[in-house]
C-alpha cells in the first residue's frame, strides 16, 4: 500500500512539473513565434464574443429587466459560458475567483467562504445567490450552503455578479451584492453530451446531459452528475477528514405556448456525503466540556423545483408569474439535523407609461418552515417555526434624453416576521453619450434581517477557563429584539473602450453601515446543569463605513490572444458603542484582503489547440492569520473534432499547499490547505 501511494505521489508530481514545463514553453517561445509569424490559419474560437458583442450582453440582475451590459447603472460582471469553460473551474466558487469585488476562499474540501465588498465569513449574511431567480440564501445561518450549489458548468449560460446592494430590486440580504446564476433555455441544449473528468483531489466528476425537441414550440432536457473530491490536509500535514461527493440530477422543459406566452419548469434533486471534525464541546458536553476532536460523518438531501409564466402583452409591456419550493434536509458537523422548506411566490409586470417613464412593479411572498432536531450542542426555541415576508416593489425608468440618460428611481417595501416593516429605496443615474462610453452613479439603502440563529438559536460553541473549579461554556445565542442591519452606499462607476480593442471598467463605492451585528459578552451564571455559562449574545452595536476601488479590463491582443484583467482594493473601519463588550471587532476588519487582482490569458493555438493562463494574487488575511498567497492555474484544450473537447488543468502550480481561510469567531472546522492539483476532463456532444 505504502508503495502504491508512493507510486501516486510520484505520477502526481511528473504531472506537475510536465505541466508548468508546457506553461512555460507556450508562455514564453510559442506565443512569440507566433505573433511573428501570424499565420492566417490561427482559428478564431467561434464561441468567442468580440468586445462590442460583451458590451452587448443582455442582463437582467440590475433592473429585473433585459439590458446592455455596458449602460446599466450598477458594478455588474459577467461570466459567460465561455469564461467558465476556459477557466477550468469544476465549481461555481472556483470561478467565481475571476470577479473583482468578491472574496473567494475555501474553507475545506467542499465548504466556502464568499462574499462581495467585505464581511466575509463561513455564512456570508450580506451576499444572495440565486439559481435562475430562485433564492439560495438560507434564513437559518444567514448564508449559502455551497455544497448544494452544483450545475452541470456547461449548462450555465452565464452568471451576473452584482457588486452592491440590490435590495430595491431583489429584497432584504441582498447587501453587498447579487450573484444570479442563470442556465440555458432547454431550446439550446438539444442533442446529448457526456463530460467525464478526474485527477489528484477531483477524483472523478461525470455528467451526461439530453435534450430532445417536443413538436414545434417545446423542449425538454434532463441530466445527471456525480461529484467526488478527496480530502485536503490540515496545517499539520495529516489529512483532513472532509472528503466530500455528491450525485444530482434535473430537468428542464421550455415551452413557447405563442407569440405572447412561453412557461418554463424545472427541477433536481441532490444527495451528499461528507466527512467533518469538530469539537466534542459542540456535539456532546456529558457534563464534562472538552475540546478533543471527533469525526462524523454527515450528508445533505435536497430538492427543489421552479415554474415560471411569462406574458407579453405588447414590446412595451409584459408580465411574469413565478413560484417554486426549495426542500434542504442535512446532518451537518455540528447539528443532528435540520429540514427546511420555502415556498415562494413572485410577479412583476412591466409596462410603457408616456414617452419616458418604464414602470416595474411585483409582489411577492415567501413561506420558510423549518425543523430542528436539537441537541446539547445546537438547539433552536421553538425547534420548528414558521417565517414569512411579503413584498412589493415599484421601480421607475425615466428617460431623462432618449437613449442616452437615464434615471432609475425604486423602491422594495417589505414585512417579515423577526422585524416587521423594512424599506429599500435606490435612485440610479446612467448616462452613455456615445456607444463607447457610460457613467453611472447610485445611492442606495438595503437591509439584512436577522436569521432564525440570530432570532432564536443556542450554540454551545466552546469551553473556557473561568476561576474556580468548574468548567465554563461559551454560549452564542440569538436574542428576539435583534433589529436589521442596515446599509447606505454611495457607487460611481465609468465604463469605456478608449480603442476598439480594449474595455475597462471601473466603479467606486462607500458604504456606511448602522446597527450592525455585534456578539456582546454578558455575565457569567450557573445553569441548573451546574455549568457556569458565558453568554454571547445578538445585539446592533457596531457600525463602521468601508470602501474601495475595483477595476476589469478586457483586451484582444491578437485576433488569437485575449487577456483579462481584474484588480480591487479595499478597506474597512468599524467602531462598537462604548457599551458594547464585543471581543472582535478586529476579526470583521481582517477577513477580507486589502488588495486583490487577475490576469488571464486565453489564446487560441493553431490545430485547435487552447492555452489559458491565470494569475491570482490574494491579499493577507489579518484577523485569520492567513498570509498573503499567489495562485496559478494554467489549462492546456484540443478539439479534434467538432463535438470532442479534451483538456487539461493544472490549479495551485506556484505551491504545493497553501492556506485561504482560518477559523472565525463561530467557526470550529480545522484550518485545511488548499492543494496543487490536475484534472483531466473530456467532454463528447452528439
Amino acid at each position: 500500500m505504502t508503495f502504491l501511494k508512493n507510486r501516486i505521489k510520484r505520477f502526481e508530481a511528473l504531472l506537475y512539473f510536465f505541466g508548468a514545463f508546457i506553461g512555460i514553453l507556450f508562455s514564453v517561445f510559442f506565443p512569440v513565434q507566433i505573433y511573428a509569424a501570424n499565420p492566417p490559419g490561427v482559428p478564431t474560437d467561434l464561441t468567442r464574443l468580440t468586445l462590442e458583442e460583451l458590451m452587448e450582453i443582455q442582463v437582467t440582475s440590475v433592473s429585473k429587466s433585459e439590458e446592455d451590459f455596458s449602460k446599466a447603472a450598477s458594478a455588474i460582471f459577467v461570466i459567460t459560458q465561455e469564461d467558465l469553460r476556459r477557466s477550468g473551474a469544476n465549481t461555481i466558487p472556483e470561478a467565481l475567483r475571476m470577479v473583482p469585488g468578491v472574496q473567494v476562499s475555501q474553507i475545506d474540501s467542499s465548504t466556502w467562504a464568499i462574499t462581495a465588498r467585505g464581511f466575509n465569513s463561513r455564512f456570508a449574511n450580506k451576499l444572495l445567490v440565486l439559481i435562475d431567480g430562485r433564492s439560495v440564501y438560507t434564513h437559518v445561518f444567514a448564508g449559502v450552503f455551497w455544497d448544494k450549489q452544483d450545475l452541470v458548468m456547461e449548462d450555465v449560460e452565464r452568471i451576473e455578479v452584482i457588486r452592491g446592494p440590490g435590495g430595491a430590486l431583489w429584497g432584504a440580504n441582498a447587501v453587498n451584492g447579487v450573484i444570479n446564476i442563470i442556465t440555458k433555455n432547454a431550446h439550446k441544449t438539444t442533442g446529448g453530451q457526456v463530460s467525464a473528468g478526474g485527477g489528484n483531489l477531483d477524483r472523478f466528476i461525470g455528467s451526461i446531459r439530453y435534450g430532445e425537441k417536443i413538436g414545434d414550440n417545446a423542449s425538454v432536457r434532463v441530466w445527471g452528475k456525480y461529484y467526488n473530491r478527496d480530502n485536503l490536509d490540515d496545517l499539520q500535514g495529516n489529512p483532513a477528514p472532509d472528503e466530500f461527493e455528491a450525485e444530482r440530477g434535473g430537468m428542464r422543459l421550455d415551452w413557447d405556448a405563442s407569440e405572447s406566452n412561453s412557461f418554463t419548469f424545472q427541477g433536481d434533486v441532490m444527495h451528499g456525503e461528507y466527512a467533518g471534525k469538530t469539537s466534542d464541546a459542540v456535539n456532546s458536553l456529558s457534563f464534562a466540556p472538552t475540546t478533543t476532536d471527533i469525526v462524523r460523518d454527515s450528508q445533505v438531501r435536497a430538492a427543489n423545483f421552479i415554474t415560471r409564466w411569462k406574458h407579453r402583452f405588447s414590446d412595451t409591456s409584459d408580465m411574469a408569474l413565478q413560484f417554486y419550493y426549495d426542500h434542504d434536509n442535512r446532518e451537518s458537523r455540528v447539528m443532528q439535523e435540520l429540514t427546511v422548506d420555502t415556498y415562494d411566490i413572485d410577479f412583476q409586470h412591466r409596462f410603457q407609461l408616456g414617452d419616458r417613464n418604464e414602470i416595474l412593479w411585483g409582489l411577492g411572498h415567501r413561506y420558510i418552515h423549518d425543523s430542528f432536531e436539537n441537541s446539547i450542542g445546537i438547539s433552536y426555541f421553538p425547534d420548528s417555526n414558521l417565517n414569512y415576508i411579503s413584498n412589493a416593489f415599484i421601480q421607475d425608468k425615466i428617460a431623462l434624453i432618449q437613449d442616452e440618460l437615464y434615471l432609475t428611481l425604486g423602491s422594495k417595501f417589505s414585512v417579515n416576521n423577526f422585524t416587521g416593516f423594512e424599506f429599500q429605496p435606490n435612485a440610479r443615474l446612467a448616462w452613455t453619450p456615445n456607444d463607447k462610453h457610460t457613467v453611472w452613479a447610485a445611492v442606495s439603502r438595503a437591509v439584512r434581517t436577522p436569521s432564525r440563529s440570530g432570532d432564536s438559536g443556542r450554540f454551545n460553541a466552546a469551553t473556557t477557563t473561568l476561576p474556580g473549579p468548574t468548567p465554563a461554556v461559551v454560549v452564542i445565542q440569538g436574542q428576539k429584539d435583534f433589529e436589521s442591519e442596515n446599509l447606505l452606499a454611495y457607487e460611481l462607476g465609468y465604463r469605456f473602450r478608449p480603442q476598439e480593442k480594449l474595455f475597462i471598467d471601473v466603479a467606486a463605492f462607500a458604504n456606511i453601515y448602522r446597527d450592525g451585528h455585534s456578539f456582546e459578552v454578558e455575565a457569567p451564571f450557573v445553569n441548573p446543569s451546574g455549568f457556569v455559562e458565558v453568554p454571547v449574545v445578538s445585539r446592533n452595536r457596531l457600525e463602521g463605513e468601508t470602501y474601495g476601488v475595483e477595476l476589469a479590463a478586457t483586451w484582444d491582443a491578437t485576433d488569437w490572444w485575449r487577456l483579462n484583467g481584474a484588480f480591487t482594493w479595499f478597506q474597512m473601519d468599524l467602531r462598537k458603542d462604548p457599551i458594547s463588550t464585543d471581543q472582535n471587532v478586529t476579526g470583521f476588519e481582517g477577513n477580507d484582503p486589502e488588495y486583490q487582482w487577475n490576469l488571464r490569458s486565453h489564446m487560441d493555438l493553431p490545430s485547435n489547440w487552447e492555452f489559458d493562463q491565470t494569475l491570482y494574487y490574494v491579499d493577507a488575511l489579518k484577523s485569520q492569520q492567513v498570509k498573503r498567497y499567489f495562485r496559478l492555474d494554467l489549462r492546456v484544450g484540443w478539439r479534434p473534432a467538432k463535438n470532442i473537447e479534451v483538456s487539461i488543468v493544472g490549479q495551485n502550480l506556484l505551491d504545493s499547499q497553501h492556506q485561504e481561510w482560518g477559523v472565525d469567531r463561530i467557526q470550529t472546522n480545522d484550518r485545511n490547505l488548499v492543494e496543487r492539483s490536475v484534472f483531466g476532463k473530456l467532454v463528447l456532444t452528439f
